[in-house]
């Protein structure tokens, strides 16, 4: 495999379901589910609806989120 393919997975290999993370928008959420192409994230708080999620490609984790 060429490694521009495993990049991505390499950057955010170091997430795992049910760790908390902060958000670029200052927000905290759980990693809900790690998947090949993508990771969903809820977000934490009082007011949280059910669909207040994003789900972000691993290429761009490191831009998004911090721990």
């Amino acid at each position: 495999m060429h490694m521009e393919h495993c990049k991505p997975v390499e950057d955010a290999v170091w997430l795992h379901e049910g760790q908390h993370v902060l958000m670029l928008s200052g927000r905290a959420a759980v990693v809900a589910d790690v998947g090949p192409v993508v990771i969903r994230f809820d977000y934490l708080g009082k007011h949280v609806k059910a669909d207040d999620f994003v789900v972000l490609p691993r290429h761009r984790i490191p831009e998004f989120v911090r721990i």
